[in-house]
């Protein structure tokens, strides 16, 4: 087992990647990211960094200071940085947190614009960002780098989810995203093409067009990717069986749920909860 440096314990993973040149010039692409296990040992002190940060703190605390400010980092937070001033972040005194640092065409910018307010950002959506980041950790470390355009697609979906201010009136009127809502807290049912549009007063054609655009998913596709993450997160939370996890999500039987998992994860979910620590019988 290689050593990643003082506070970071040996089971953590780290995966520094190498984009192309058309990644470069054309998209966002991450350059290195992790999963880190750390006592309270565990200390990085910059100047400066190259690559804007994206971290999701998964357990414990941290302590982050950023252009002279101190921030309490809690469990479930968000820290995202442009590393372009002077900053450090200690574990306080232990956590365990997912990263990515990226690059790529305005991704500067875009981070500088998502966190003006404050490098910490508390939202609903952080789950999906921690799950997102596991995702990608998992999948670098076992093949490396993908398609250049759906690595830039997985970032920019992480940035996505941020950019919003939390409780926008003008977004929670949107049409668009009042049926993500719903889908999100109706997971566990039946939706349909035809159910969506009508909530949304628009044609299933038109309806699905302007989610695709606004999201980046067709309105099925985010249907089926609302289920995964949410079984995704009973897995981990809790010791439901995969059958009646499967219910909890919409599917008639285990199977149907073993079958997406593997077709979008490679893994079953016995073997996910696995992966993740958990045991099963």
């Amino acid at each position: 087992m290689y050593e990643l440096g003082p506070g970071i314990l040996p089971h953590s993973i780290c995966v520094p990647l190498t984009a192309t040149a058309k990644a470069k010039e054309l998209y966002f692409y991450p350059v290195l990211c992790g999963h880190y296990d750390c006592d309270q040992s565990y200390r990085v002190s910059r100047d400066g960094y190259a690559n804007p940060l994206l971290l999701f703190l998964r357990k414990g605390k941290m302590l982050l200071e950023y252009d002279g400010v101190q921030y309490h980092v809690e469990k479930g937070d968000v820290i995202l940085l442009d590393c372009d001033r002077p900053h450090s972040y200690a574990a306080d005194p232990a956590a365990e947190f997912l990263y990515l640092h990226f690059d790529g065409c305005n991704a500067h910018a875009l981070t500088r614009a998502i966190s003006a307010s404050s490098p910490i950002l508390r939202r609903e959506e952080n789950v999906l960002v921690g799950q997102q980041l596991y995702d990608m950790v998992q999948e670098y470390q076992k093949h490396g780098l993908g398609n250049e355009a759906a690595d830039s697609l997985r970032i920019y979906q992480l940035l996505t989810w941020l950019s919003l201010p939390a409780g926008n009136p003008a977004r929670d009127r949107d049409p668009i995203h009042q049926t993500v809502e719903y889908i999100r807290a109706h997971v566990g049912e039946s939706i349909s093409l035809g159910e969506l549009a009508q909530q949304a007063h628009l044609s299933p054609c038109h309806y699905s067009h302007e989610f695709k655009r606004h999201t980046g998913f067709s309105p099925m596709e985010y249907v089926i990717n609302t289920r995964l993450e949410k079984a995704k997160m009973l897995l981990l939370q809790t010791t439901l069986s995969v059958t009646d996890i499967a219910y909890e999500v919409g599917y008639e039987s285990g199977g149907s749920l073993s079958n997406l998992f593997i077709k979008k994860t490679g893994i079953s979910p016995r073997e996910y909860r696995r992966s993740n620590g958990i045991l099963t019988r």
